[in-house]
């Protein structure tokens, strides 16, 4: 802008004297500042031009000005009758406004009031180039605006917008940009004709005018009514004519800004269309520097919030000009070219239209691209349009590209990325043709390195992606190969967002469906953590914790057993089940592995039940069962050790013989497999299962488990079972202690193997723990067209049925 030329204001009604004609000079401030107090105009508007000067020289002088109440002094003459003094005690007010320790008293109402009365048209251009500037310094306060509001300020300030003074127009844009953030302010300058000055300044000489005008302009468009004004000016038009002039390339930016704000108004966007303007800024944005194309984008992105603006655009086929952006190598172009698609890819027809023309293609390769904001913006993209979309997935899914996605959701360290890619996953697994090829590419990898990251939304989006990928039975072998399980174990553990906590319990939930899973997160401490979690007051998590627990339990008995201590009689006791005895308060649930690792002690010995083994057995840890333990009489169950007599209930117990204790046996780290359950297994299938009814089979495998376990009990220190359980604790160098290598067991020893072969002969048996190694086990029976249930005794009378809630069976729950 050029300097503004020193000449006498054409605009004052009387002549002023210049200083040099008046000889009004003093080196001493302090004797200037008294004569602002003169009651002669001469000496008053002097006096105020020599202070002016004084303070132009530096902050210093200013600082020193202010200290001894110049301010103060001056502020009475911004009302004078001269305009002369007027012209002057503004020019110091100003100077001095500069200053921060001066503002509170020129920020006083009827300072303020003064200053508005110095913008009106008789005053001269100088007056109005400084009161301008010192309302400029003070109008970023609200109190300041309300007086500009009240005091008719608004209507002055944009009359001056179209002043020839350079300076005093770009003083009042500057002002009124400061006012444009208050609402109150927008619609009181729209009521003043804004538009129309501001549009009329566009065309002055000075480029920083113009830009400042525009920015003016995109302030007060914010308002609808300002809107309206623009539309009924045709202001658009005006503006995007100007798109075309090479020579106003410095003002395309703004110019693009305020037709963005303006295309909000669906009424505005329609009438572009109709009028052309629409296919004027489309060609704009495939035509001109990266920078317009940016601003061009951001306009379209911004309107297109709006489901009618969008069917518009649509409409005007954008799609095809978004697509062809796409296509170059500006990063910043390409992100906002991205997130124009993330916005508009809710309409179903741009949906629709975008996967047509090969957006999903393009948006696929740039998610590798080297620039970050890039690979968010595609991502982002790419999730957006695969929500509910079969078409948009399977284009990702066929596309080349699809290794890279999966590399980028394992690898990138990008929050928004990883969380944007994994939603993409979701969305595509929700199908379930198409979940065997994401599951092919390794996918369940990198959702398990999103388990770990500390971001919750890509925690919560992988959980979301995990939860529908294991639906099938390929996804869930997988997921056992990776360390997802533990990882949704440990965010349980951890983290303390609720969303996050809810969906780690919710995918758990759904993780758990089957015992391989059920196994493993177990192992990874997940039983104790839900059971903590079923008891969590936030409400939502409780729950969902519930929910996965059942599952994890039915899937995993012997958890169940020990968190319950009951198994019901639809519950089938497999190989692989063990009892490690009622939990305790703080306890945690153990892994077999865990505890076949203990070295022997004298607790409790685990109860293992395994028939079938994976590996086979060495001959030497045969089960002594087989050569020196009993055989059975299949009617009664009643078994009888060799060369024995049979045992009768009603004869003083005859003393047990001491089964030899196995030779030799090395410590596999695995648990015995058990051939003498096996045989047990055989024989009563052979013999019990095929009995006619469901009281002969009690009767028959209640005796058969007695005669096993030691026959019936008279006095339980007499079994010495104790003695016995240790030795093969010892023999076998474990705590953990197969079913069938016992022979002389008690309640919870007797109730186990009872059930183990109920349901190996489809005999509906419950398995009950009670309190000091009591257990029993529980059958239902069909009596005069009712359900009965009973207590199974396996000790005193085995084969007694003792009627649950009876005397008998109360004595047998206890000591």
């Amino acid at each position: 802008m050029p300097p503004k030329k020193k000449e006498d204001d054409s605009k004052k009604k009387d002549e002023e004297p210049k200083l040099s004609e008046v000889n009004f000079k003093s080196k001493d401030p302090q004797t200037l500042y008294h004569l602002l107090f003169s009651k002669e105009e001469n000496i008053l508007w002097r006096s105020c031009d020599a202070l002016y000067n004084y303070s132009l020289v530096g902050e210093p002088n200013k600082t020193e000005l202010i200290g001894m109440g110049a301010v103060k002094a001056a502020l009475p003459h911004l009302s004078s009758t001269d305009a002369a003094t007027r012209r002057s005690s503004v020019m110091l007010v100003n100077s001095l406004a500069q200053m921060e320790e001066s503002r509170a008293e020129i920020r006083a109402e009827e300072v303020v009031a003064a200053l508005i009365n110095l913008l009106k048209p008789e005053e001269g251009v100088m007056t109005h180039e400084h009161a301008t500037k010192c309302l400029l310094t003070i109008a970023d306060q609200y109190s300041t605006k309300s007086v500009i509001l009240e005091n008719g300020g608004v209507e002055l300030l944009v009359q001056l917008i179209t002043d020839p003074d350079p300076l005093v127009q770009n003083n009042t844009l500057e002002t009124i940009q400061l006012l444009a953030v208050d609402c109150q302010c927008r619609i009181a300058l729209n009521e003043a004709n804004i538009v129309n000055s501001l549009l009329e300044t566009l065309k002055c000489e000075y480029p920083t005018i113009q830009q400042l005008a525009l920015k003016v302009l995109y302030s007060v468009c914010q308002e609808e009514c300002v809107r309206t004004s623009v539309k009924e000016v045709n202001g658009l038009e005006t503006l995007l004519k100007m798109l075309s002039e090479e020579e106003l390339s410095d003002l395309h930016e703004g110019i693009v800004q305020v037709v963005g704000v303006c295309m909000l108004d669906t009424e505005q966007l329609d009438a572009m269309k109709d009028s052309g303007c629409l296919l004027t800024l489309a060609n704009y944005v495939t035509s001109s520097e990266p920078q317009g194309q940016l601003n061009a984008l951001r306009a379209i992105s911004t309107c297109s919030g709006k489901p009618e603006n969008c069917q518009i655009l649509h409409d005007n086929e954008i799609e095809t000009t978004i697509m062809t952006v796409l296509g170059g190598e500006n990063a910043g172009v390409l992100a906002q070219a991205c997130r124009t698609v993330s916005t508009m890819a809710a309409n179903p027809l741009v949906k629709e239209t975008f996967t047509k023309i090969g957006v999903v293609q393009a948006l696929m390769n740039l998610i590798g691209h080297e620039d970050q904001t890039v690979q968010e913006m595609s991502s982002l993209s790419l999730a957006n349009l695969s929500l509910n979309s079969k078409v948009v997935c399977l284009d990702i899914i066929q596309d080349e590209h699809v290794t890279q996605l999966v590399e980028v959701l394992e690898e990138s360290t990008s929050p928004r990325i990883l969380s944007y890619l994994a939603t993409v996953v979701f969305n595509i697994v929700k199908f379930e043709a198409l979940r065997e090829r994401l599951v092919a590419l390794n996918v369940i990898q990198s959702l398990s390195a999103c388990l770990t990251n500390s971001d919750t939304d890509v925690c919560i989006a992988a959980c979301k992606a995990l939860a529908a990928l294991v639906a099938d039975s390929s996804a869930r072998e997988e997921l056992l190969k990776t360390n997802a399980l533990g990882s949704l174990v440990s965010i349980l553990k951890e983290s303390s967002n609720k969303e996050v906590l809810r969906k780690a319990a919710w995918t758990i939930g759904i993780c758990v469906a089957n015992e391989d899973m059920a196994k493993e997160l177990n192992k990874n401490g997940a039983l104790r953590v839900l059971m903590d979690m079923c008891t969590n007051d936030i409400q939502g998590v409780s729950n969902l914790a519930v929910v996965a627990l059942e599952k994890l339990l039915h899937y995993d008995l012997a958890a169940k057993y020990w968190h319950m201590g009951c198994l019901s009689q639809t519950d089938v006791v497999k190989d692989g089940f063990y009892d490690t005895g009622a939990h305790k308060p703080g306890d945690d649930f153990k892994p077999i592995k865990l505890l076949l690792d203990r070295k022997v002690d004298n607790k409790r010995a685990v109860l293992y039940v395994s028939s079938l083994g994976a590996d086979p057995e060495p001959a030497d840890l045969k089960s002594e069962a087989s050569t020196t333990g009993s055989t059975t009489n299949v009617k009664t169950g009643r078994g009888t050790a060799k060369g024995k007599k049979p045992h009768k209930p009603e004869e003083k117990k005859e003393e047990i013989p001491e089964p030899e204790p196995p030779k030799e046996l090395k410590d596999t780290g695995k648990p015995r497999v058990d051939n003498a359950l096996r045989e047990y297994i055989e024989e009563v299938t052979a013999t019990i299962a095929p009995l006619a009814t469901q009281a002969e089979q009690i009767a028959a495998l209640s005796l058969y488990v007695s005669n096993q376990m030691g026959g019936p009990v008279t006095s339980i220190s007499a079994l010495s079972y104790d003695l016995h359980i240790a030795q093969i604790k010892a023999d076998l160098k474990t705590n953990v202690i197969p079913i069938g290598f016992i022979k002389r067991g008690i309640f919870y020893h007797r109730a186990l193997l009872f059930k183990v072969l109920a349901d190996r002969v489809g005999l509906p048996a419950s398995l009950v723990r009670g309190e000091y190694n009591r257990a029993w086990n529980e059958v239902s029976l069909v009596e005069g067209g009712k359900s009965k249930h009973y207590l199974v005794d396996l000790m005193w009378e085995p084969g007694q049925l003792l009627e649950v809630g009876s005397h008998g069976a109360g004595v047998y729950k206890k000591l």
